[in-house]
């Protein structure tokens, strides 16, 4: 039996005990119970919040699951993505009977993304900056590139600088979370494995997206020795009072496990439902949904979409994460209607109509528009040319209107 308590680290800096959780001993086949309930000093507190409005209701009740199921996804989302789980492994030296869930939750002290830390019982947290410095990039980089060929025997200083430095919630790419006199990153390195220019297409990416009406954000390209490159995307996690806001993946709101079929209609729906501003964020959703097909970003799954809570409540988290369809794929993780293939503009925008998406033609328009600007965006980006040829080609056939009609329904 581990127990472990969670701390949460408020907007303006404030770290409070917000609940314990309890996980059993794993099975042979790695199978555990997990238990959590509300520290009772936190449902006194005026401004208490539930760490998932849908599965974890602000209630002194004790709340069960399977591993890290629903309704406990919300605990699961603190943890950082392969890479991540891969890199604290090493730091901490886990043994494999200590890699499980909630091992990796205790093991990264809360130095991940997000406001949520867990601790042994009886141990407060320990302000330590994790992140490590933009001026190590180049080293950090490097650092990825040999850990991606096998863990060194005797880590150098920058390797294990990078073991130090975490990873985010999302995919499974080299990254590091990093900082520089103008604020916190997440770098993003090539990997070894890239069979295109990923760094140079996800900028292009993000600049489009900033063009469509979208709000991704701050981001750029740092080059380093040798002529690679490494994207640094702003965290959004950080609020500018010098605390934390807490971050809830769609994933957990939904309470999605296993191969989940959902479409973006459920999420608009869970936006209404839960968020504190839908008449702001469901056309948000909607407009990274129209970006996403018309780009090609068919790695549209629920740990690419989150909610951020700060004194504005529950609110829709910048874009990010945007590619064009490198894996050729075509077909989406989350459906547009009824269809993993989205349809063209006119579709896109009749799914809109149904939903009651304000302006939602206009609204397409504009997306359209600036996405058939990704052959100057790429070059800008420095993508090779004939991997602008290949995208730009996809994204016009993506572009064009196909005729049919779209059977979607409305959110619920």
């Amino acid at each position: 039996m581990l127990r472990l308590d969670l701390w949460l680290t408020l907007p303006e800096g404030e770290t409070v005990l917000v609940g314990e959780a309890a996980f059993g001993d794993a099975d042979i086949q790695g199978r555990y119970l997990s238990a959590f309930r509300y520290h009772p000093g936190w449902l006194e507190r005026p401004r208490a919040f539930a760490l998932d409005p849908a599965a974890l209701p602000l209630r002194a009740e004790e709340f069960q699951a399977k591993q890290l199921d629903a309704p406990l996804m919300a605990l699961e989302d603190a943890l950082p993505d392969a890479w991540g789980r891969r890199l604290l492994i090493l730091r901490r030296g886990l043994p494999r009977g200590r890699q499980s869930e909630p091992f990796l939750l205790q093991a990264q002290a809360g130095q991940g993304l997000g406001a949520l830390g867990f601790f042994a019982p009886g141990q407060r947290p320990q302000t330590h900056d994790a992140a490590a410095s933009l001026l190590d990039l180049a080293a950090l980089a490097e650092a990825a590139r040999q850990l991606e060929a096998g863990a060194p025997q005797e880590p150098d200083a920058a390797c294990r600088a990078l073991l130090a430095a975490g990873s985010s919630p999302g995919g499974a790419r080299p990254k590091a979370l990093v900082r520089s006199p103008d604020g916190e990153w997440i770098a993003k390195f090539a990997s070894r494995r890239d069979e295109v220019d990923m760094v140079g297409l996800e900028a292009a990416s993000l600049a489009l997206a900033r063009q469509a009406g979208l709000e991704p954000p701050d981001f750029r390209i740092e080059t380093l020795p040798g002529g690679r490159r490494a994207l640094l995307v702003r965290r959004f996690d950080l609020h500018p009072a010098g605390g934390r806001r807490h971050m809830l993946s769609l994933r957990a709101l939904l309470g999605a496990g296993g191969h989940y079929v959902l479409r973006y209609a459920d999420l608009i729906a869970a936006l209404r439902r839960h968020g504190d501003a839908p008449e702001e964020d469901a056309p948000r959703l909607y407009r990274q949904m129209v970006f996403n097909a018309l780009l090609g970003n068919t790695d549209d799954h629920l740990k690419n979409f989150w909610m951020l809570h700060d004194e504005r409540g529950w609110r829709l988290s910048p874009a990010f994460d945007l590619l064009p369809d490198t894996a050729g794929q075509r077909e989406h993780v989350l459906l547009f209607g009824l269809d993993p293939t989205p349809p063209g503009p006119a579709g896109l925008a009749e799914l809109g109509r149904k939903w009651g998406i304000p302006h939602a033609a206009a609204l397409c328009a504009e997306v359209r528009e600036a996405v058939q600007g990704f052959g100057a965006m790429a070059r800008q980006a420095g993508v090779p040319p004939q991997e602008i040829e290949r995208f730009s080609a996809d994204i016009a056939r993506r572009c064009r209107d196909r005729g049919g009609s779209v059977t979607g329904g409305r959110p619920a």
